[in-house]
């Protein structure tokens, strides 16, 4: 017998997915830091403020290592100032690639089926990625906020990963998303 998800009515309508919001992209002479992430820091504020401002359903995921303390040498793995989590804004760790390689992230997102998800944060050429065909693969319907995701400091690469995801999410800026949040009000 075939068994389809209902959705849940009691979920909100619109998610927001905050992945690897963490230091070591922003802290000069960190690996993964690049020049133009404090543009991606900007407009990733932005979007965090527009979603706790409607009530959406925030979620952060951070990639953490075993090799991690919380010593103050290793505190690069910390929020970014600004974009920390609220205490009513779970934060899942994980160890893999892709944000639903935490079994409770993957059971949390179960509930935003139906919903608007969109994504923000850093990591775009592995994170991000594989969170998005994770994300497409567990039947969610994807929007990748392109001016609020870290490419890194490689050329090409965001044109890359876009290329890659065009066929299975949607792309846009941030702020064309404010400007269809306005029309729709």
């Amino acid at each position: 017998m075939l068994t389809f998800a209902r959705p849940n009515r009691l979920a909100p309508s619109r998610w927001l997915v905050c992945l690897d919001l963490q230091r070591d992209y922003v802290v000069p002479g960190r690996s993964r830091y690049a020049p133009a992430h404090s543009a991606i820091v900007r407009a990733c504020r932005q979007v965090l403020d527009l979603a706790r401002a409607g009530g959406w359903r925030v979620v952060h995921s951070q990639k953490r290592n075993d090799d991690v303390s919380l010593t103050p040498r290793d505190m690069f793995g910390a929020p970014i100032e600004g974009l920390r989590p609220l205490v009513t804004e779970p934060v899942f760790f994980r160890r893999g690639l892709s944000a639903f390689a935490n079994p409770a992230f993957a059971a949390e997102m179960r509930a935003a089926r139906g919903a608007d998800v969109y994504l923000i944060g850093f990591s775009l050429a592995d994170s991000c990625l594989a969170t998005a065909l994770a994300a497409v693969d567990e039947g969610l319907e994807l929007t990748l906020l392109d001016d609020a995701v870290g490419a890194g400091p490689e050329e090409g690469v965001m044109e890359a990963a876009q290329s890659l995801l065009r066929p299975f999410v949607r792309i846009q800026a941030s702020s064309m998303l404010a400007r269809d949040l306005e029309v729709m009000s």
